[in-house]
């Protein structure tokens, strides 16, 4: 009887010890992964803000105000890695600072609308604007018919359809997306209350 209860005393410390153990091991593996990837991240947004430096030197663009108007546009809810990748797609593409800060207010719309990620839409908005990708902007609600976009701008600036050169047909799409965008959705920010932002800010 005493053998046997010594044995399972004997069990239970060893098998205390070994969770504890592994506890331990659990926990400092979580720590230092978590830890690595915020090193990462932190790394990559060093190597954007330097890389923005130096293509703004180049091409004469101040990536650092586009950025922060893109982030004002969006009431503070997208992360300054996002709106810097997007920025620098945009203006590559041909967009403006004013127009990045419009198709900004427009994802911040059209996300509280759907109950989309900002984010996600943002990249949805600036993607199927350069690319002139309409499924992309379908999960928005908006529908992009290329032939009646440029149409529309072709008559606009006096031209045929078929005269418009590259810049011209995503000026067309854009301004096509932002009327939408605005139709659809251009009240909602003053029916929200403003608390609704704390926590995307």
């Amino acid at each position: 009887s005493n053998a046997t209860k010594n044995f399972s005393k004997q069990a239970q410390t060893m098998q205390g010890g070994i969770v504890a153990v592994y506890a331990t091991i659990a926990a400092q593996i979580f720590a230092v992964s978590a830890a690595f990837q915020f090193l990462k991240s932190s790394m990559e947004t060093r190597n954007l803000i330097d890389g923005q430096k130096a293509f703004g030197s180049v091409t004469g663009t101040a990536y650092k105000s586009v950025t922060a108007g893109i982030q004002e546009a969006t009431n503070g809810m997208l992360s300054f890695k996002a709106a810097a990748s997007s920025a620098a797609i945009g203006v590559a593409a041909g967009l403006s600072a004013g127009q990045l800060d419009s198709l900004g207010t427009a994802a911040t719309n059209a996300s509280l609308a759907l109950g989309r990620d900002l984010e996600d839409s943002f990249n949805r908005l600036i993607r199927g604007v350069t690319k002139a990708e309409p499924e992309l902007l379908d999960e928005l609600g908006i529908i992009l018919r290329l032939e009646n976009a440029t149409n529309k701008y072709a008559v606009s600036v006096g031209k045929t359809r078929e005269q418009l050169n590259a810049y011209e047909r995503t000026q067309a799409v854009l301004n096509d997306v932002l009327g939408q965008a605005e139709t659809k959705y251009g009240k909602i920010q003053e029916k929200m209350d403003p608390d609704a932002f704390a926590m995307g800010q």
